[in-house]
């Protein structure tokens, strides 16, 4: 076995290798024999992630500023708000989301069990986040309940949703509807 360098070992503030998400890959699951990942997250002001379910992995959410709504279980699930220290739990199979219903930057480290997440992570940077979630559930087990994302943006009046490459600053102004039918149509196109 070989022994770990110093560079093997520590991720200083700041580093990390960027996503074609809002996540920062801090240890790869591949330095960890594909058990789990860490990645750091910052959800912007207003912002949704959306709503979507692990077939394969347990993800544990540590706050570390601001706060963020979590609803886990589905639409009739709980929704409880984390503020900075908190420690969420998100199970597999159970139906996930979370956002920032505040005016200031909430950020937080994401534990994800096993490589699927991390392979999607990765797909997402090499293919972009759209293509990666059309692939997602039979490539990572991840299924995504986007008919979700205008209701519980309207009723968290919510303005983006993280995450997704999309051009946001065109798209200020535009109701969740909108938002969404503009989301249908880009997944069309990467399908």
């Amino acid at each position: 076995m070989t022994r770990p360098t110093t560079a093997d070992l520590l991720t200083l503030p700041g580093a990390g290798d960027a996503s074609g998400t809002h996540l920062v890959t801090k240890i790869h699951a591949s330095k960890l024999n594909d058990d789990y990942s860490v990645m750091e997250g910052v959800m912007k002001p207003r912002s949704l992630l959306a709503p979507h379910t692990h077939e394969h992995e347990d993800q544990v959410v540590v706050v570390l500023s601001g706060e963020l709504v979590f609803q886990v279980g589905g639409e009739d699930g709980e929704r409880f708000t984390a503020p900075a220290g908190s420690y969420v739990l998100k199970p597999r199979g159970h139906e996930h989301t979370f956002w920032n219903a505040t005016e200031q930057d909430a950020r937080y480290i994401e534990l994800s069990g096993k490589a699927g997440f991390q392979g999607f992570v990765d797909e997402s940077t090499e293919h972009g986040s759209f293509k990666a979630s059309r692939r997602s559930d039979e490539q990572f087990g991840i299924v995504w309940s986007y008919h979700r994302i205008p209701k519980l943006m309207i009723e968290n009046k919510l303005t983006s949703i993280s995450g997704l490459d999309m051009p946001w600053d065109e798209l200020a102004g535009k109701s969740p509807a909108e938002l969404i039918a503009i989301v249908r149509d880009k997944l069309r196109a990467a399908g």
